[in-house]
């Protein structure tokens, strides 16, 4: 604590800061009637001078909040009014909750002023809820610190596993205009809760009647697991529109069911993620259960969100199930995350994150059998390598085998089919992954001829170096200067969604130049949700 640079004669003024914590329910959204009060903690308080005959902001003193939520103060002996200020921050993790709708102001939490005259002065500051008994009638004050809670304790769980973990900082926008809209951010369109890699930050939904996520702590967490990918791991996820069922491409897989797999794992042991919203914040709107093991994916498999979820959390938690003999707690799994699965030279996908588990020097047989077993469990072969050699789960297409082709420059060229049909450009039709390696440092070219439109995109341990994708149809092409003896992924995208059918591109890789064709491109920013 920081007191107060004047003299004293023992005056004390302290207290203790909450903010109102409203539960959510599996069946009729946000319960108000079992509000819980919940400490503030860790955050920045300061103690303001006050003077009513002229009104001053002067700082005499700095402290942080305990993990109770407990404050204190020495009181120079010559004020005799104060306010405490409390702000939505923490310093270790750094986390602050702003408003994105209004030029990012920082929320706080401020006290009416209080008179010290007295030795001790006790001064309990509560962050209410705002709820009126059937609507919102008065301030959400309580809504920026449950935000930053959740996200206090996610982190800090980590940091309770590798104590040396230091996280950079990360910007919460949470607003009452935040809602389901695509459009501006700085007016609250944000077409829903999602980590903008752009920006580094997390926004939230906060329109009250029809969807609002400061609560939701299972959505909150999921949205810091993006963080965590973007910022101390690596995401290769290409995003977009997903649900259950959907059998989509295995970088989006992975990122969506790292995402809710991570939320059972820091909210153990309540597996049930859940999303509220509607009229009053009254209906629960999706549940998903890390603990039904695919019972509601009618495709498991290495291309399902729902199978990857099931993996990662049966890894985590205790062996409580026939199949599930692992129980590796969250340490190991952040040792995955920003070891193996940051820099696999193939994409990041369960297929990685597998194989990096399972090769950590000392692992045993048997431990591979029990991780090969929880795999099998959710419709995955039992993984080789990082590229998903063997996998025999084909999501109901041959054509989606093998998830990576083998080429070779100056080798046979490679046909690649596109299922039309598909809809989206993220489901697992849409896209081929290809590895080669350069057998010398030069130039390379890589050419894909095809009627439908298609794109390219080659990756050098995850990082994009270079691109085509300027026609709709007929030849897309670069060339590249290769490192000796490099492995690189080229993934082919197909475009003609809504189509029917199939079609196909040749592809081939060769020594040399092609003139004009070299594009060197930088990582687009993603909005991942």
């Amino acid at each position: 604590m920081n007191d107060a640079k004047a003299d004293t004669k023992g005056k004390v003024l302290y207290g203790k800061l909450t903010y109102d914590r409203v539960p959510s329910t599996l069946e009729n959204g946000l319960n108000y009637s079992a509000v819980v009060p919940k400490p503030i903690r860790n955050v920045r308080v300061v103690l303001v001078e006050y003077n009513k005959e002229s009104p001053t902001n002067r700082e005499l003193a700095v402290t942080t909040s305990g993990e109770d939520g407990s404050y204190s103060f020495a009181v120079p002996d010559l004020v005799t009014r104060v306010r405490v200020r409390a702000y939505a921050e923490t310093a270790n993790p750094p986390l602050f909750v702003q408003d994105n709708t209004n030029g990012n102001a920082l929320y706080t939490l401020e006290s009416a002023a209080i008179t010290t005259t007295a030795a001790a002065t006790v001064k309990d500051l509560n962050a209410g809820s705002g709820w009126g008994g059937a609507s919102y009638t008065g301030a959400r004050t309580a809504a920026p610190f449950a935000s930053l809670d959740t996200l206090y304790s996610t982190a800090r769980a980590f940091m309770a596993v590798r104590p040396q973990l230091n996280f950079p900082a990360l910007p919460i926008n949470w607003s009452v205009n935040n809602r389901p809209e695509s459009g501006d951010i700085a007016s609250g369109q944000i077409d829903t809760s999602h980590y903008n890699s752009g920006t580094g930050g997390i926004y939230i939904l906060g329109k009250a009647d029809v969807d609002t996520d400061e609560y939701d702590a299972h959505v909150m967490v999921h949205e810091w697991g993006h963080y965590f990918e973007d910022k101390l791991g690596r995401s290769d996820s290409i995003g977009g529109t997903h649900g259950a069922g959907d059998i989509i491409d295995p970088r989006l897989a992975f990122g969506e069911g790292w995402g809710n797999a991570l939320s059972a794992m820091i909210l153990f042991p309540d597996a049930k993620y859940r999303d509220t919203g509607g009229v009053g914040q009254g209906n629960t709107t999706l549940i998903i259960d890390m603990e039904t093991n695919d019972s509601n994916d009618p495709t498991p498999g290495w291309f399902s969100e729902a199978s990857v979820q099931s993996v990662l959390y049966d890894l985590f938690d205790p062996a409580n199930e026939s199949f599930d003999r692992v129980a590796l707690g969250l340490g190991p799994i952040y040792d995955i995350m920003t070891g193996g699965q940051k820099s696999t030279p193939a994409v990041t996908s369960i297929f990685s994150f597998i194989n990096a588990l399972k090769t950590v020097p000392g692992t045993s047989a048997s431990t591979i059998a029990a991780i090969d077993s929880v795999t099998s469990k959710s419709g995955i072969s039992p993984v080789q390598d990082e590229f998903g050699t063997g996998e025999t789960n084909n999501g109901g297409n041959a054509a989606n085998l093998p998830v990576f082709r083998q080429m070779t420059v100056d080798g046979e060229s490679q046909t690649l089919t596109f299922l039309a049909d598909v809809n989206r450009n993220n489901k697992l039709g849409a896209n081929r992954f290809i590895r080669f390696t350069s057998p010398a440092a030069g130039p390379l070219q890589v050419i894909g001829t095809s009627s439908g439109d298609i794109g390219l995109k080659l990756f050098e341990d995850g990082k994009l170096i270079a691109a085509a994708d300027s026609y709709i149809s007929g030849t897309e092409q670069f060339s590249f200067a290769a490192k000796a003896n490099k492995l690189y992924v080229l993934a082919v995208q197909g475009f003609n969604v809504n189509g029917s059918g199939q079609y196909t591109a040749s592809m081939r890789i060769a020594s040399g130049e092609i003139a004009g064709k070299g594009m060197i491109v930088n990582q687009k920013t993603k909005t991942v949700r």
